[in-house]
């Protein structure tokens, strides 16, 4: 812009080619198999909901994350599933297209990984009607969230690293970590119907790497966690 003023003035006589550089891009953030393991056990460290019978903070949280990490669904629709929409026998759930959260508004069926039923059984036992009971300020989930990571140690007893746009990962960093994670496992098509979205291509802008796709539910990644047995499940 200086330059072509400079010519229109009569300080220069041509204006210069000048090369932009490239700025580089930045991957969106998602949550690796080795820190979500951290984060996963770390959850023993979690103090809230502390008010659902039969329940407890760690049980709540591991079924939440887990069920984030291997579904992809949008924390609104975690919030917002009710068991009356949850077939645990059959491994299934329903996501209701008028829920917060469906963006695709489609309604749908979905298949659960057995390792998912296996977290959302021990919730059952509070008796609620919704499957993620959170009965505080919706807001207060997030910094739970970074209290939890705050606390997560990874293999090697290092504290986990600070990710995430907020300094640590947010819920959707699971959404995005569902599809990189499982990208090279199923069929596009497969993990677009999974992952709820109307266009095709939103499906992609969520794989962080071009894998080629095959598979379905049964061999989504599990990610290197160790259960502890459920007091009440």
């Amino acid at each position: 812009m200086a330059m072509r003023v400079a010519a229109d003035w009569g300080m220069i006589q041509v204006v210069p080619k000048v090369r932009f550089l490239k700025t580089v891009e930045k991957h969106p953030t998602y949550v690796t198999m080795e820190h979500f393991s951290a984060i996963y056990d770390s959850c023993d460290n979690a103090s809230y909901p502390n008010d659902l019978p039969n329940v407890d903070p760690s049980d709540w949280w591991k079924a939440l994350l887990i069920m984030a990490y291997m579904t992809g669904w949008r924390i609104g629709q975690l919030l917002s599933l009710k068991w009356a929409d949850v077939d645990l026998d059959t491994g299934t759930a329903i996501a209701r297209a008028d829920v917060e959260g469906n963006k695709g508004k489609r309604e749908m069926k979905i298949p659960l990984h057995p390792l998912v039923v296996e977290h959302l059984r021990p919730l059952k036992n509070s008796f609620q009607e919704m499957v993620f009971a959170w009965n505080k300020p919706r807001r207060q989930l997030w910094p739970d969230f970074a209290s939890i990571q705050e606390k997560a140690k990874l293999a090697d007893d290092k504290p986990l690293p600070k990710a995430g746009k907020h300094g640590w990962y947010g819920f959707h960093d699971l959404r995005r970590a569902f599809a990189t994670e499982n990208a090279a496992k199923m069929d596009l098509f497969e993990l677009q119907q999974l992952m709820q979205h109307k266009a095709l291509a939103t499906t992609q802008g969520y794989v962080n790497m071009a894998k080629r796709l095959t598979k379905p539910v049964e061999s989504l990644s599990v990610p290197p966690i160790t259960m502890t047995k459920a007091k009440n499940g």
